[in-house]
């Protein structure tokens, strides 16, 4: 059974790591052009055709912000828009521009992280994915 100081570690160190994280790929973001929520999107829909509802259901994002961000997008010539048959909705699909630039930027942080973990073991490798795939299982299922 933990304890509250174990629980307070491990949440400074979840903290901690979430800090590092944001740190690390705002820097590659930002050599890229992107925001987190552009590069969210952009992963979100892949090779799919979305209408802003469907984005905004699946996102979990507030409308007016996945309308603004797809909207700078469109702009950036990352995602096209196109009418369908019923004027009232907007499809978005990606354009071969915003997956090339999405495909380096995974590139990219998967190099980094093969960098900042050069020093460890394999297993010390498969350690951790272990922890955090389970960690994330048991945050889903208490959510």
């Amino acid at each position: 059974m933990e304890t509250p100081g174990q629980t307070d570690a491990l949440l400074d160190k979840v903290t901690e790591l979430n800090v590092l994280y944001k740190q690390v790929t705002e820097v590659m973001l930002k050599e890229h052009g992107l925001s987190h929520s552009a590069i969210n999107l952009i992963h979100l829909i892949k090779d799919n055709e979305y209408t802003l509802k469907q984005i905004t259901e699946l996102s979990k994002l507030d409308k007016s912000t996945v309308s603004r961000q797809m909207n700078a997008l469109v702009k950036k010539e990352f995602v096209t828009k196109t009418s369908g048959e019923d004027k009232r909705y907007a499809y978005f699909t990606l354009t071969d521009n915003a997956m090339a630039v999405f495909n380096d930027f995974q590139t990219h942080l998967k190099e980094k992280f093969s960098s900042i973990l050069s020093g460890w073991t394999e297993e010390e490798v498969h350690m951790l994915t272990v922890l955090i795939g389970r960690l994330n299982r048991s945050m889903t299922n208490r959510i």
